[in-house]
Formats: C-alpha cells, sequence, structure tokens
C-alpha cells in the first residue's frame, strides 16, 4: 500500500474533515526515518481506517517542509479537521508511539469537548453546558471534563458550577482552569449580596459590569469593568482586577474582545 503524497490539499487538509491524517516527513537519507516508517505503516494497517498516515518527503517536498516549519526529521504531525493537533519528533520506539496516538487521536469525547470550548468562546455557555452534563455524570473522574463543565455552568450557576470541582485533587494538572471558575463564581454570587461592596458610585457600575458579563455580554460588560478599575484598580480588594485576568484566560488572549480590550484592562491596572 503507498502512503505517498499525491496532493496535499486533497490527502491531508480535505481528507482529516472526515478522518485523522497522520503525517510522516522524512527523507531517504535519513536513517532515523527508515526506523520509524516502517512501525508507522503497521499501526496504519493495524488501524483499519480510524486514522490515515501520509508520508512526504521533505526532498521532494521542501515547499512543504518550510511551510510547516520542520527543522528536524523524522516529524510526525496529526491532522484533524484541516488544522495540527499533535506532533511527535523523532524515530520513537512503538509503545511510546503508541501512546501517543492513543493520547490524542480524537475520540467522540474529544470532539464534544471541542465542541464545547468553541461555544464557550462564541459566548454559548448554556449550549456547552447541555453538551457536557451527559458526560459529566457518566465519567465523573474526568478531572479536565469537571473543569470544563464547570466553566460553562458558572454563567449560569455558579454554585453548582463550583460544586463540579469538588472532586478534583489540590495538585490536579488542571488546578488554573478549576481557580479560574473559581474567580468567576465568586464575581458573579457577589450580585446577590450588594450590600458587601463598598457604598459609592462605582458600586451600581461593578454590579452592571457583573450582570452583563454573567450574561456573556462581554464587550458592554468589560467596558463597565474596566471604567472601574481605572477609577479604582483594587476596587473589591483586587476581586475585581482578577475577574477582568479570568476573563481574559476564559476567553483566550487571540479572541477578538480580548484584542479590542485587553490592553486597556492592563493599563488600567498596571500590568
Amino acid at each position: 500500500m503507498s502512503y505517498d503524497l499525491s496532493d496535499f490539499q486533497t490527502d491531508v487538509l480535505d481528507r482529516s474533515q472526515r478522518t485523522p491524517v497522520l503525517v510522516d516527513f522524512w527523507a531517504a537519507w535519513c536513517g532515523p526515518c527508515k526506523m520509524l516508517g516502517p512501525v508507522l505503516e503497521k499501526l496504519a494497517a493495524e488501524a483499519d481506517g480510524r486514522w490515515v498516515l501520509v508520508k512526504i518527503d521533505t526532498e521532494a517536498h521542501p515547499d512543504l517542509a518550510a511551510q510547516f516549519q520542520i527543522r528536524g526529521i523524522p516529524h510526525c504531525k496529526l491532522f484533524h479537521h484541516g488544522s495540527v493537533v499533535a506532533e511527535l519528533s523523532g524515530a520513537v520506539p512503538e509503545p511510546q508511539l503508541r501512546a501517543w496516538l492513543a493520547e490524542h487521536l480524537p475520540t467522540p469525547k474529544r470532539e464534544t469537548m471541542a465542541r464545547a470550548r468553541e461555544l464557550l468562546r462564541a459566548g454559548h455557555a448554556a449550549a456547552a453546558a447541555a453538551l457536557l452534563q451527559p458526560l459529566a455524570v457518566s465519567e465523573p473522574t474526568d478531572h479536565e471534563l469537571a473543569v470544563l463543565a464547570a466553566r460553562a455552568r458558572v454563567f449560569s450557576d455558579p454554585a453548582a458550577a463550583l460544586a463540579l470541582l469538588d472532586p478534583l485533587p489540590p495538585a490536579s494538572p488542571w488546578s488554573n482552569g478549576a481557580a479560574l471558575v473559581q474567580i468567576l463564581a465568586a464575581a458573579f454570587q457577589a450580585i446577590a449580596v450588594p450590600e458587601r461592596l463598598p457604598d459609592t458610585p462605582l458600586r451600581a457600575r461593578y454590579l452592571a459590569a457583573l450582570a452583563q458579563l454573567r450574561r456573556e455580554s462581554f464587550e458592554a460588560g468589560l467596558t463597565e469593568l474596566i471604567a472601574v478599575l481605572t477609577e479604582k484598580p483594587d476596587y473589591d480588594n483586587g476581586q475585581a482586577k482578577a475577574l477582568g485576568a479570568a476573563l481574559f484566560r476564559h476567553l483566550g488572549l487571540r479572541h477578538p474582545v480580548s484584542e479590542k480590550f485587553y490592553r486597556a484592562f492592563s493599563m488600567a491596572v498596571n500590568v
């Protein structure tokens, strides 16, 4: 069976929309490539169509090697839905290669979680929560899933979001995500106890910001929040600043809202 590339768009990008494609960048002069190649072909045959292998000779296709910044070979890139989702360098042993594939090949659960992340970025937390709820019930020991489900629930039910974090151990690798949820939950719960906040003209503006942000009206909410922070950077004992930072982490710094507001936020809080 031939795994050689005929057309990158068809063989890799288009095909990866339906089936994960593992691309092996190699060359005939490369000794480690000759060791890895047969192992990849063996595993591809065993995969029975769950993923496919495409081999790209970097001597024959220097343009693709340059485009994907191949600095050394062998180098593998796993494509799914037209994008690189994982990569691996070197002639690794077969057991390590199997483990890497098991970790990174898409599964129905990973697909659902990826869709939920897209919904969160789009400001549709309720839809993300509904998508994740069956998974979270069936797999209560998956801490990554628990944190993602909590991020989706925190806008509608902060207390329920915090409850989803209860099983996480203190040293969980998902602790940063849990901390983000805790900051958002504490801020949104403050809406119910406005008397806890200082009785100044800023209180009304801060509460308005919280209400907008909880509705995922991020532009309106950040406009109000930054106005509060510009006047008082340590408002609410620093919780307002922490809220802003958490929101940018939730959205991601490349999100259009983050790109629009992060500079103003940084100037307001002097970071």
